[in-house]
């Protein structure tokens, strides 16, 4: 099993001057596929990036991904207008440049572990459902908040991709954490 950052750096390497098409991305993806699409997605939006609405459409894409893994697939499904989409050159530089180096760092802590819960229904599903809570909460437009949510989802990505239930479980405790703070400071105003 080859590393994230190595499939990803060699992926964007082949980039054409249009960048990368969503299609060949997820062609490429095999089964990791869900963890592969979710670190892909959260990866420009863990950094803090100060611009209004930045993150909507990735969050969009992400809860798409939470309900498929909730239903039960094994790989995803991307509506035919996103897989012909491509990723711009500009962003293709950007995630050369700080999204590479940040998952090589991530990839010296992260190996298969407690790889029985991942193979569990039950599991797969409120990973989903954590997914998918993080992602609604990451639409929110507050602030310096898209960066924890980002990262929280980039872990559970990263745990998908080389089955590790320990970051699984970590990125959906810090985006449970995290959500749960942002929902209680907007209820208590």
């Amino acid at each position: 099993m080859h590393k994230l950052s190595v499939e990803l750096e060699e992926l964007l390497g082949m980039a054409n001057p249009d960048g990368v098409n969503v299609g060949e991305l997820v062609d490429t993806m095999s089964e990791r596929g869900f963890g592969y699409l979710l670190v892909a997605l959260s990866l420009p939006a863990a950094f803090p990036i100060p611009a209004a609405g930045y993150t909507v459409p990735f969050a969009l894409l992400i809860i798409g991904l939470a309900f498929q893994i909730i239903a039960g697939r094994s790989s995803p499904i991307l509506p035919q207008r996103v897989c012909g989409k491509s990723i711009s050159p500009k962003m293709v530089a950007f995630i050369k440049k700080r999204g590479i180096p940040l998952l090589r760092r991530i990839e010296r802590f992260s190996k298969p572990r407690l790889e029985r819960l991942n193979e569990r229904r039950l599991f797969r599903f409120l990973v989903g459902m954590v997914i998918l809570l993080v992602a609604l909460v990451m639409l929110m437009p507050i602030p310096g908040t898209n960066t924890i949510f980002a990262l929280a989802i980039l872990l559970m990505g990263f745990g998908l991709v080389n089955n590790d239930g320990l970051f699984i479980l970590g990125g959906g405790l810090l985006g449970l954490t995290a959500a749960a703070v942002v929902i209680t400071l907007l209820i208590a105003g």
